[in-house]
C-alpha cells in the first residue's frame, strides 16, 4: 500500500498553496482524525493510522480549485492524490464532505473515510462540536443549506458508531478528540 511518510505529505499540502487558513484547519482534522484512529486501536480494532492521518491532512487540497471550478470538492482531489500513486487515499478524501453524508456513492465506509469525515465535522480552526460545525458551514454555505442541516443527523449517527464501537459515549469520544486536537504536533 502506498501512503506517503508525513513529511512527504505536508510537501504535497504546500505544493498546491493553499489559504493558510484551510492548511490550519487541514492540519487539525489530521490531529483529530489520528486520534480517533488511536481510540480504535486501542479497542483493538485494526485501523492504518498513517492511512488516515495522512489522508486527513490531504482532504482539502482541491478547495481552492472546486471552488473556481465548480467540480465536485473531494472529487479532484482523490483524481490528484491517485495521479501521485496514492489511491489508497482517495476513497477518504472523495467521501469527507458533509455533502456525501446523504449520498449513497459517496457515503464514507471504511474506518479510514469515516474517521476523516468524523474529524472534519470536529474542526474549523478550532475544535468545535458537530453541531457548531454543521451551523458554521450553514452560514458560509447558504445556497447549500438545506443539504447541510440533513447532514447533520448522518453526521451525528457516524460519530455514535464510532464511540460505540470505542467504548465510549459520544461525549467522552468528543472529549478525547478535543484532546488530539489540542496536542502538540
Amino acid at each position: 500500500m502506498a501512503v506517503p511518510h508525513r513529511d512527504t505529505a505536508e510537501a504535497i499540502l504546500a505544493s498546491y498553496e493553499l489559504p493558510e487558513g484551510i492548511v490550519v484547519h487541514a492540519r487539525g482534522v489530521a490531529r483529530v482524525a489520528a486520534g480517533a484512529a488511536a481510540e480504535l486501536a486501542a479497542a483493538g480494532i485494526p485501523v492504518d493510522a498513517d492511512l488516515v492521518t495522512v489522508a486527513a491532512l490531504l482532504h482539502d487540497i482541491d478547495k481552492v480549485e472546486t471552488r473556481r471550478s465548480g467540480e465536485p470538492h473531494g472529487i479532484v482531489g482523490a483524481r490528484w492524490l491517485t495521479e501521485l500513486g496514492y489511491e489508497e487515499l482517495a476513497m477518504p478524501v472523495a467521501s469527507h464532505p458533509i455533502g456525501c453524508l446523504l449520498d449513497d456513492e459517496r457515503f464514507p465506509r471504511g474506518w479510514p473515510s469515516v474517521l476523516v469525515s468524523i474529524a472534519d465535522r470536529h474542526v474549523t480552526d478550532t475544535f468545535v462540536t458537530i453541531d457548531e460545525r454543521v451551523d458554521d458551514l450553514l452560514a458560509r454555505y447558504s445556497d447549500d443549506a438545506v443539504r447541510i442541516a440533513l447532514a447533520r443527523r448522518p453526521a451525528h449517527a457516524l460519530e455514535s458508531e464510532l464511540a460505540e464501537v470505542t467504548g465510549l459515549d459520544a461525549e467522552g469520544l468528543a472529549s478525547r478528540l478535543r484532546a488530539a486536537w489540542e496536542a502538540a504536533e
